[in-house]
């Protein structure tokens, strides 16, 4: 296994990192998948079978097939309002709404990436909305997990980005980054030991994505652009060898 992805890591550095043409830099990505078995102890909540995940652990929608479509949000603050600093709560809240699919919500894409932004629909006359505390309710013991794992492990594997799979397959994943530069050597080992520790660890498959100088990004179907979780995974690996 290590062997394996060592030289997948070493082909997507040769492909990205060339001294002699700077226009070739660019990240070098591990894009990893867990099984759910990986994470026997992790607590799970949904609206129901029909509702399709849009933003990890926090929001879901279904399109009812009469015109109107229905959202949930756990963890709405009170500072969501459009052009306005607070509302009438002060503590989260779990929202439930059924609006006319062609609302601006709804039709804007923003329970992809911005959900909270569910209050808008509080100027909605087409919207009915269900407000519940989030404190005690389910979802908040799924955060509570995966928060304390971030702690452990310095990551939470996702379960989707912008309702793309990196493998087809539904699981969960995580991206690993390193950046080959001129003037240094690329940081092959720290990429490597950090993905084959997590391969070992939850039983994970992997695969290296090298970067595409036309494209101007990374191949891999994330498009993240941030080293933030192999830098935090391997600040959490060392406090564990420290202890």
């Amino acid at each position: 296994m290590k062997r394996s992805l060592r030289r997948h890591i070493e082909a997507a550095i040769n492909q990205t990192w060339n001294p002699r043409r700077f226009d070739r830099r660019g990240r070098v990505t591990v894009v990893l998948s867990f099984p759910e078995a990986a994470f026997p102890d992790a607590p799970q909540w949904s609206p129901g079978p029909d509702f399709t995940a849009t933003a990890g652990e926090y929001a879901w929608l279904r399109d009812n097939g009469d015109g109107t479509s229905t959202a949930v949000v756990a963890g709405v603050g009170p500072k969501e309002l459009p052009g306005a600093d607070g509302g009438e709560w002060t503590e989260p809240e779990v929202w439930t709404a059924t609006a006319p699919t062609d609302s601006l919500f709804i039709d804007s894409g923003a329970m992809w990436d911005k959900p909270h932004r569910i209050t808008w629909l509080l100027g909605e006359p087409g919207a009915t909305i269900t407000r519940e505390p989030y404190e005690g309710h389910p979802s908040a013991a799924v955060h509570a997990y995966w928060d304390n794992f971030h702690e452990q492990w310095g990551f939470v594997p996702a379960r989707m980005h912008r309702g793309e799979f990196p493998f087809a397959d539904r699981r969960r994943f995580a991206a690993l980054h390193t950046e080959p530069d001129f003037g240094s050597l690329p940081d092959e080992a720290q990429l490597l030991e950090t993905a084959v520790t997590l391969m070992r660890s939850f039983d994970a498959k992997a695969r290296v994505y090298a970067y595409d100088p036309q494209r101007g990004t990374t191949r891999d179907p994330m498009r993240t652009v941030s080293d933030y979780t192999l830098t935090s995974v391997v600040r959490a690996l060392d406090r564990r060898a420290s202890r």
